[in-house]
């Protein structure tokens, strides 16, 4: 094992007491609330376009779906975050690396079970999936977690740099390998005698270097840095995504160009490639996520805004409780929708309508009401959230990790 440098030792052994930091539990609380969003607007949309194609799409849904790019990069990021500090309050590399290797292969068994039940009523061909990539990612950084901090970022800086230059790979190409390519770097159905028996969204290496970046982030958490030396970075992310959208022809496949109008042109450089992630979207994302880290921070620092704080951060600290059922929540208002206002809702109990099939000819609100669907999904979530959040303060049962 190779020794963390002489200031990571410091920083851990000053910590072994850390409590909570807010700061990461307001900003996964807040990324948890804006999932919600991406979500209410998978079901009751009735746009009928790729809300990302500056073409067809228009500003309020454009911006609707591009704000929920944030959700993934920073949740996973704030797993690795998270590793980092429960290393900090004193685990041993040992209690990490068991706790990572059994909550991975925990959550990749809950994905493909459980969560892809509640998004496709059906067990016959699972989704791959956000939850899934965490766990795939966990069970490596429990063995990364043994190198010192700066070394699992460069990996994870790595990863995003260079894993879009797998992207032109055909997994056909491969045979018998081309369903492990698409389960690591890829996207697509996995194929077996000819026939798909599980489609792959969240490919596992590319959301890997996402963790591996927020593991290496923890020892800034601990940092005490100003505002400006903590929004900084952010800026800096933003303004090598700027550069390298309009100079480069690396790191991103959906290439930017001006169109008709300004605001075209605006949705053409802010449509960046999700899956799998590329490296424009991880420097647009990431340096988002950092900048909304420094005003969170700031305001914990001078104590602002408590009362929205405390319902933010309520999310932020039993997020994995939150995912669940805000899927059921969604697909049983969808079904009430339907019945209420007359319509087939026999076809919300089928499977892949979401997915695959599409909505119904027919179906589909504007933006007013899929923010009210969402509104009232979050808040429908809030007394359960902030119970549990009360039973885990109260509570050591080991399965509470799990959760």
């Amino acid at each position: 094992m190779q020794a963390e440098d002489s200031s990571s030792s410091a920083t851990l052994k000053m910590t072994a007491r850390l409590p909570r930091i807010e700061t990461v539990d307001l900003l996964r609380g807040l990324l948890m609330i804006l999932m919600a969003l991406d979500h209410a607007r998978d079901f009751f949309s009735g746009a009928g376009v790729n809300p990302t194609d500056p073409l067809r799409s228009w500003p309020a849904l454009f911006a609707t779906r591009w704000v929920t790019h944030l959700c993934a990069p920073g949740f996973v990021a704030l797993a690795g975050t998270s590793v980092y500090l429960q290393r900090a309050r004193g685990k041993s590399q040992a209690e990490i690396a068991r706790l990572l290797l059994t909550r991975g292969l925990w959550l990749i068994f809950l994905e493909l079970t459980l969560i892809s039940f509640s998004w496709s009523l059906t067990f016959s061909a699972p989704f791959f999936q956000v939850i899934w990539a965490v766990g795939v990612a966990m069970v490596l950084l429990a063995g990364l977690q043994y190198l010192p901090a700066k070394a699992v970022g460069a990996i994870g800086a790595a990863i995003v740099v260079l894993h879009n230059l797998l992207e032109p790979i055909d997994p056909s190409s491969l045979g018998s390998w081309g369903n492990l390519y698409t389960l690591m770097v890829g996207r697509g159905p996995l194929i077996f005698h000819g026939q798909p028996f599980g489609f792959v969204a969240y490919s596992a290496i590319p959301w890997t270097g996402a963790i591996c970046l927020g593991y290496a982030f923890g020892p800034v958490v601990l940092a005490r840095l100003s505002f400006w030396r903590r929004v900084l970075p952010g800026i800096v992310l933003l303004a090598a995504f700027a550069l390298l959208r309009i100079f480069s022809s690396y790191g991103d496949a959906t290439r930017w160009q001006p169109l008709a109008n300004p605001v075209q042109s605006a949705m053409s450089f802010m449509n960046l490639q999700k899956y799998p992630p590329s490296l424009e979207y991880y420097l647009a994302t990431f340096g988002v996520l950092l900048i909304l880290y420094a005003i969170f921070d700031s305001a914990v620092q001078h104590n602002w805004a408590n009362p929205l704080r405390s319902f933010i951060k309520t999310y932020g600290e039993v997020p994995f409780f939150y995912y669940i059922p805000h899927i059921w929540l969604l697909h049983a208002a969808t079904v009430l929708v339907a019945l209420v206002t007359g319509q087939d809702w026999h076809i919300w109990l089928q499977p892949r309508v979401i997915f695959l099939s599409g909505p119904p000819p027919g179906w589909g609100f504007g933006l007013p009401f899929v923010y009210a669907i969402w509104a009232a999904v979050v808040l429908a979530l809030y007394l359960p959230c902030r119970w549990f959040r009360s039973y885990k303060s109260h509570h050591r049962d080991w399965w509470l990790s799990y959760l």
